[in-house]
């Protein structure tokens, strides 16, 4: 379905949002990366947002405050069909002043999506590995990559750390970084538009050393690709949730949640997805909440009559449980045809995201959830959120396409227009 074009009307609201910055707040001066620091200056930032983004990734910058973003797919679906265009560039939003920045390189990792990104908190660094690329317009098989590169976050400088050595060529799976080692599982290997060979193996990247090892982790999640994963704040743990098998969109989505012990090498099941859960959404976001022993899982697309959620789970380490911390929107009558999807098509909920799949996520030093991009029922978008746990969802940067007509108008003929 193709997104809904910005009107004069709302380019103009985009832009007085932009114009009226919020003053950044003065706070007592504390450690680089804590919840509280030095104020940031505002008033001498460019006016700009990213294009409407899906399949991009990113982390949270803790010492310069920002949520930093890189690749992604920009091409805007035609009918519901996908027109890939993919996506170099890096971006930051800084949450202080609402704004987002440009981040040049003179040199970048080449465009693409489907890739992971973690941070190496560490190392200061921005870890992105895999994806895939293909020329815009093409129908022959992806470039799929197996390339590993580091964002310096002091000096914003981009430096590949391994080009084939480790796993294979992949996307769709899992990275994150673990007490010093990147840690990649699972994934898609199959270059073909419609193939999918889903993996289960799992490699370690010593990022002192640069060198991969494929770890011996048996008895685990099968395989498995547009799952979501995470690392425990000590770096000792890696938890993997949910995806798809080989035929992803004809066959149930996976909800069972798992970790791995990175010394041990052994898999857990910590659920099974069943009773009170999520409803297996894949290409999900997992997140650890530095705060309290759980997990977030935030939006993905599922397998109900609704397809994209926008809900919010939390996972209770200690417990084992699943609570639901937002439901938003709720499914409320069926499609017309397909890509053809009526104005009452859902409840909307207007104080949420707009629901999605493939976008990017991170959760700050303070526990705040920050979202951006994604693949929605209207094409692409390039809003960013944040969620607090006391305060709940607010919109800090507005989209310019992708979202339904209702959160934009009060009378619609269709879900998108």
């Amino acid at each position: 379905m193709n997104t809904r074009p910005l009107t004069a009307a709302s380019a103009q609201l985009v832009l007085l949002g932009l114009l009226f910055l919020p003053a950044c707040k003065a706070e007592e001066e504390q450690p680089p990366g804590t919840c509280v620091a030095e104020p940031r200056v505002c008033d001498d930032l460019d006016l700009v947002v990213p294009p409407p983004t899906g399949e991009a990734v990113g982390v949270w910058d803790g010492e310069r405050r920002r949520f930093v973003v890189f690749g992604g797919d920009v091409g805007t679906p035609i009918d519901c069909i996908p027109q890939a265009d993919f996506e170099g560039s890096t971006w930051a939003f800084l949450t202080e002043c609402d704004a987002w920045v440009s981040v040049a390189a003179a040199e970048a990792p080449p465009p693409r999506g489907r890739h992971v990104a973690a941070l190496d908190a560490d190392g200061g660094r921005m870890i992105i590995h895999g994806g895939r690329f293909r020329e815009t317009g093409s129908s022959a098989d992806y470039d799929y990559l197996d390339d590993t590169w580091a964002l310096d976050l002091a000096t914003d400088t981009w430096t590949r750390i391994s080009d084939g050595d480790g796993p294979q060529a992949r996307v769709n799976h899992v990275g994150a970084v673990a007490g010093g080692r990147f840690v990649v599982h699972g994934g898609d290997t199959d270059p073909a538009p419609l193939g999918y060979t889903p993996q289960a193996d799992v490699w370690v990247l010593d990022l002192a050393a640069g060198t991969w090892e494929e770890l011996d982790a048996p008895g685990g999640p099968s395989a498995r690709l547009f799952h979501a994963g995470a690392a425990s704040p000590d770096g000792g743990t890696l938890y993997v949730y949910g995806g798809t098998g080989a035929d992803p969109f004809f066959s149930p989505a996976f909800g069972d949640l798992w970790a791995l012990d990175l010394e041990t090498g052994q898999w857990q099941e910590l659920h099974d997805g069943t009773g009170e859960a999520p409803d297996s959404p894949f290409w999900a976001n997992l997140l650890a909440d530095p705060q309290a022993p759980r997990l977030l899982l935030w939006a993905g697309h599922d397998d109900t009559d609704l397809g994209n959620t926008n809900q919010l789970w939390a996972f209770d380490l200690s417990s084992g449980q699943w609570e639901l911390l937002r439901q938003g929107d709720e499914y409320a009558n069926p499609a017309n045809a397909f890509c053809d999807l009526p104005a009452d098509f859902a409840d909307i909920d207007i104080d949420s995201p707009e629901r999605r799949n493939a976008g990017a996520a991170a959760i700050t030093s303070c526990g705040e959830l920050v979202v951006f991009g994604g693949k929605t029922d209207c094409g692409i978008i390039n809003d960013l959120w944040a969620w607090k746990p006391d305060s709940g969802w607010q919109e800090r940067s507005a989209a310019t396409a992708g979202q339904v007509c209702q959160r934009a108008f009060a009378e619609c003929e269709a879900l998108c227009f």
